[in-house]
């Protein structure tokens, strides 16, 4: 316990991880072996340490496709980072704070959106949490879609644990290179693959994503 509490303050003092993130992660570290896990948030802390929240400021400057400048129309299509953050949330088996009031970082991705009106997700979580999603999507006009979103959930053991659905609007800026918008994400009972029953968890939240290109 002592040394989980001095990781945490080497945290706070290094300025690399906001206070409600730091938080956050000492909540996981201290969950029981047997909570439950997902591709939304890892709660699998006993085993496996939670990933850092890095910056979106980190991506390097350049490193995006420019559709004002070549011309073409501005589309989702592509490779992004993408940051969650939560401004709501109930309790549940993934061990977040309720809010409101206030807000706290949920997970990062790397997302990719397909011309065919798929999508694939690789969360910042440890695979064996279930980190890999998938999506359908549609074009709602003036660069903003709509995504329906499905994944698994994991315990410790290997078992599923939940079924969880994500609903986003997504807006590309005009200049094609970020997007913005609002997700809101439901947890169901394993047994409910298509996630049409009792919701068992709810978070609800923005996305700010940034493209990233071969260039």
């Amino acid at each position: 316990m002592n040394q989980i509490l001095g990781i945490t303050l080497k945290l706070f003092r290094s300025g690399r991880f906001s206070a409600v993130a730091a938080l956050v992660g000492l909540g996981l570290l201290l969950i029981p072996a047997g909570a439950r896990a997902g591709c939304s948030f890892s709660s699998k802390a006993a085993a496996v340490p939670p990933i850092p929240f890095v910056s979106p400021s980190a991506n390097q400057p350049g490193n995006h496709q420019d559709d004002e400048q070549s011309g073409q129309p501005v589309t989702i299509v592509g490779l992004w980072h993408v940051v969650y953050t939560a401004t709501y949330s109930t309790s549940g088996p993934l061990p977040v704070p309720i809010v409101p009031p206030g807000s706290f970082p949920l997970v990062q991705s790397y997302k990719t959106w397909h011309s065919d009106g798929t999508e694939f997700d690789n969360a910042f979580l440890p695979p064996s949490a279930g980190n890999i999603c998938y999506g359908v999507w549609k074009d709602l006009g003036h660069r903003t879609v709509k995504e329906h979103h499905v994944g698994l959930m994991f315990a410790p053991d290997g078992s599923l644990a939940n079924i969880f659905t994500e609903d986003e609007i997504d807006t590309v800026a005009a200049d094609g290179k970020t997007y913005e918008g609002t997700f809101d994400q439901k947890l169901f009972e394993p047994t409910d693959v298509f996630g049409t029953g009792p919701v068992v968890q709810e978070i609800r939240g923005t996305t700010a994503a940034t493209r990233i290109t071969v260039d």
